[in-house]
């Protein structure tokens, strides 16, 4: 009799007060569409959500691409319909269509933070004053201001300890709560009043591994984390491993093992994907990382070896994988998600007769970037990606050739053309 009682006992799943809240929240408030029509579509077709959400709390996107391939204006436009409000404070309450949701970046110093910033507060401006021509300039700021308020931006340098420390930060001072609050009031935004001290301004916390430049209000939550440029630590670390003649990561393998304390100089990319890891079970944010493209696969031109080492996660790195491709069970983390791989800007009208000669083709170019700025325009740029995502067996994404979707780029700011002829 005993004995069976203890057999059922044993069969009660037991948890905490905080699971339940993670389980409600993953399930009751997801984070949403990407508001890009072709890759939604995408990623509808390999994983379907009643509520029409590509994107699902907990979810790891890689974003990887050459130089100048549109990864950061992705990622701002991410940024963007994240943090934009949900509606004008005005009588008519006209909606704006954003999630008034809470968004965290971290950016290496040598990467260009006033762009972004200057690009977000023109996204903001051009959606509102496309909704409403004539509203008032002084609630045009006001909304500025309080979307710019949910987004939270740390400048590191290209070290993995950097990064590590500043994931460790935020998640001591993220709380397990179902969403957080948005944030409702002018006086709680931090955001600077020109892109020149978004870019310079310091906050708290930087002798922490990161320099705080946007303190927004997160309300107890994280709905989005962007890791710009994740993998720009990987040559300044061997090229230190080099120099002292021993490899740093086995030594911090074996520290972290043994639960021994662990140097700065043994911080490496296992802790940063610790980090992450916990981010992602405990907080429930969507991770976007960005990551060069450096070794371009042999399989396909249009697709990236990873070079960054183990434990990162590198699906597609197998040749001898099939087709739909399941995370590994090998590792403790939870796997990637989905990966968006940046081919670059789509070239149009290279073909050019036989007779003609370098001078006619950049007088041409010349003549017609001259038309632009007279006619008051700026150059429109067409960008191609592929999406791929794991764990799906449905759709063109659970291949290893990945659905194909396009994307524009007019002064530093993506829109969809997938309404265009």
């Amino acid at each position: 009799m005993s004995n069976d009682t203890e057999r059922l006992l044993g069969e009660i799943e037991c948890g905490t007060a905080a699971d339940l809240a993670m389980l409600v929240r993953y399930n009751t408030f997801p984070p949403g569409p990407t508001y890009l029509r072709p890759l939604d579509e995408l990623i509808l077709a390999g994983r379907p959500h009643p509520g029409q959400s590509t994107m699902m709390r907990g979810d790891l996107i890689e974003c990887v691409g050459g130089s100048g391939s549109g990864k950061t204006t992705f990622i701002t436009h991410l940024v963007f319909t994240t943090i934009l409000s949900s509606h004008i404070p005005d009588f008519l309450s006209t909606p704006l269509g954003g999630k008034e949701l809470q968004a965290t970046m971290i950016i290496p110093r040598s990467h260009n933070l006033s762009r972004i910033i200057r690009n977000l507060r023109m996204s903001i401006r051009n959606h509102v004053l496309g909704i409403s021509p004539a509203i008032a300039q002084k609630m045009l700021d006001r909304i500025t201001q309080e979307s710019l308020a949910r987004l939270t931006v740390y400048r590191v340098k290209s070290r993995w300890k950097d990064l590590a420390l500043v994931l460790k930060r935020i998640l001591d001072g993220i709380s397990n709560l179902p969403r957080g609050n948005a944030s409702t009031s002018s006086e709680q935004a931090a955001a600077p009043d020109n892109d020149q001290a978004a870019a310079t301004r310091t906050g708290s916390g930087k002798d922490q591994g990161g320099e705080r430049v946007l303190k927004g209000d997160r309300g107890g939550a994280m709905d989005l984390l962007i890791i710009e440029g994740i993998g720009d630590a990987y040559y300044p670390t061997r090229w230190i491993e080099e120099q002292r003649g021993y490899n740093v990561n086995k030594s911090a393998l074996s520290s972290y093992g043994g639960r021994k304390i662990v140097g700065a100089d043994e911080v490496g990319l296992r802790h940063v994907m610790d980090c992450i890891d916990w981010i992602r079970r405990e907080v429930g944010s969507v991770v976007v990382m960005t990551n060069q493209g450096l070794r371009p696969s042999k399989e396909s031109s249009s697709f990236f070896h990873s070079h960054l080492p183990h434990p990162y996660p590198s699906p597609y790195s197998n040749p001898t994988l099939p087709n739909s491709v399941s995370p590994s069970s090998s590792t403790p983390h939870w796997g990637l998600t989905m990966q968006i791989t940046f081919n670059g800007r789509v070239q149009r009208g290279l073909q050019y007769p036989a007779e003609t000669i370098l001078s006619d083709v950049l007088q041409q170019q010349l003549n017609a970037k001259r038309q632009l700025q007279k006619e008051g325009r700026s150059e429109t740029g067409i960008y191609e990606c592929a999406v791929r995502m794991i764990d799906t067996s449905t759709g063109a994404v659970s291949t290893r050739v990945g659905g194909r979707f396009r994307f524009g780029v007019e002064r530093g700011i993506l829109f969809d053309i997938s309404g265009e002829a």
